[in-house]
């Protein structure tokens, strides 16, 4: 073979060899299409934004109003958790690193902290909204700390804490603690440095559950949610420690509490969806629709605001798992539910919300209902009136 037909044939293997490459690069790191059907994440353009003081039909943001009924992106990255001041109307938020930024819509967001705060599994507001609890790591073992947003700091917890919530007020936990081989339900004071633990239940045996308080002495103690098998709910009395089952076992079973306490969303398999007083269980609303409790807020009141799935297949998927675990994304609509009068009201979505919403952790601050949009991550609000 001549010399030359040689270089020829070595370019053109080159030349073949690295598009086979690019090809092959380009469909390793495509986007992969969101479970469900749904290739991409929906535009959505910023609605009525202005950088004007608010007048009628307005609603105050950090930045300026948002037009009543129109939604509008306030993040400008993704965002895993987010938590409001009801007084201030301020709007903070980690991002999927665990950094804090402050939520403005239209604009640049303002960088809180520098360092973030890796794996957070969930967050949990203090009673005076100036705090969050939270808990990051491995979920089965995780760490905990608490971020002040007055001071911008995290404050690191004792490493012996399995579980933990806020109690009667900001300066106090209620936790699981290891203390050698055995289990204890304690009390945390936060003024203390460390804080100083006090001891309710030795060897307490109710073990992988969440914990949430309802004033003045009630703790709830849920069993982990699943599907496929029959979870409880129990009440522990942190004065008599008298401990009672509240609900179960239903498999499904997860809830919400409201952040005064007083109203209790859950759902089950067998059940479904129900809005209850959280001390009789009385069913306050009984409501045409299902949806489950983190789809819906849980500081509005006398009103609760409810994303409901529209998808045919929603009832039917192994609930809460298939939804927690991103096998299915939902189209929703939203609902108004009186807990005085049981009444359910849907309302109105703005055109650029329409079958572009899969939306979860609802909060109100104002007249603003802020949610993270499961199709892109990103926070919303949309402003529902006074």
């Amino acid at each position: 073979m001549k010399p030359y037909l040689k270089i020829v044939i070595i370019i053109a293997a080159v030349v073949v060899a690295g598009l086979a490459i690019y090809f092959v690069w380009n469909w390793l790191t495509a986007a992969p299409a969101a479970p469900g059907g749904t290739a991409s994440a929906p535009y959505f353009p910023l609605a009525g934004l202005t950088s004007t003081s608010t007048g009628a039909g307005t609603a105050a943001t950090s930045s300026g109003a948002i037009t009543v009924g129109a939604l509008a992106k306030v993040s400008d990255r993704p965002v895993s958790f987010f938590w409001t001041d009801p007084a201030t109307q301020e709007v903070f938020y980690l991002d999927q690193s665990g950094v804090v930024w402050q939520a403005e819509a239209g604009q640049k967001n303002p960088q809180i902290t520098q360092q973030g705060v890796a794996a957070v599994n969930f967050i949990k507001q203090s009673p005076d909204n100036k705090s969050i609890l939270a808990a990051f790591g491995d979920p089965r073992l995780p760490s905990w700390g608490i971020y002040d947003s007055v001071d911008q700091v995290w404050q690191p917890l004792p490493s012996n804490i399995i579980q933990a919530t806020w109690g009667a007020d900001s300066n106090t936990l209620i936790a699981t603690e290891q203390n050698g081989s055995n289990v204890n339900l304690v009390t945390l004071d936060l003024t203390k440095t460390p804080p100083k633990p006090k001891v309710l239940v030795n060897d307490f045996r109710l073990l992988d559950t969440q914990l949430a308080f309802i004033p003045p002495n009630t703790l709830l103690v849920e069993e982990k949610s699943n599907a496929n098998y029959g979870s409880r709910i129990w009440s522990f009395n942190t004065k008599t420690l008298a401990v009672n089952l509240l609900m179960g076992p239903m498999s499904g079973l997860t809830a919400r509490l409201t952040s005064d306490g007083s109203t209790l969303l859950a759902y089950s398999g067998s059940s479904g969806f129900q809005i209850l007083q959280s001390q009789t269980l009385q069913n306050l609303a009984p409501l045409p629709f299902v949806t489950l409790p983190e789809k819906c807020s849980v500081n509005s009141g006398t009103t609760v605001y409810c994303f409901v799935p529209t998808n045919a297949g929603f009832k039917s998927a192994a609930l809460p798992d298939d939804y927690v675990e991103r096998k299915i994304y939902t189209t929703d609509v939203l609902y108004g539910i009186n807990t005085g009068t049981g009444a359910a009201t849907l309302l109105p979505l703005p055109g650029n919300a329409t079958g572009k919403l899969d939306a979860e952790k609802p909060a109100l601050a104002g007249s603003n209902l802020y949610f993270i949009n499961r199709f892109d991550n990103y926070l919303y609000a949309l402003n529902v009136g006074s």
